[in-house]
């Protein structure tokens, strides 16, 4: 099993993503539970190069006590990347914002190595 950078691509589709539902969980167990025991002592305040941080995006409907998943992961980026004001300019050369694995999510990593 083998990850790598994602680059923007097209979400599959419920029909096409099924047949593969099982291997992406087993998968993802898989790998959380090796990041976990990996990482489980790690202190530190500073995300170092070659960390990532995936970011998932949601709505809270306080009225019906739901959260929903809210697919704007492109809209997201665009916003992070476009860097409107000094301060998200700032925040946004520290980090490098990239799509992740559904559309509901976005990643950060650590934009220089040191």
């Amino acid at each position: 099993l083998a990850m790598g950078l994602l680059s923007e691509g097209k979400t599959k589709s419920w029909e096409e993503a099924k047949p593969k539902l099982r291997y992406i969980r087993e998968a993802g167990i898989r790998q959380f539970i090796h990041l976990y025991k990996r990482t489980k002592d790690l202190r530190s305040k500073n995300l170092l190069w070659g960390d990532e941080v995936e970011h998932g995006v949601f709505v809270l409907d306080p009225l019906e006590k739901k959260i929903r998943l809210s697919l704007r992961a492109k809209d997201i980026l665009e916003e992070l990347n476009a860097c409107p004001n000094a301060e998200m300019r700032e925040e946004r050369e520290n980090a490098k914002w990239l799509p992740e694995f559904g559309n509901w999510m976005v990643e950060s990593t650590p934009m220089l190595p040191y």
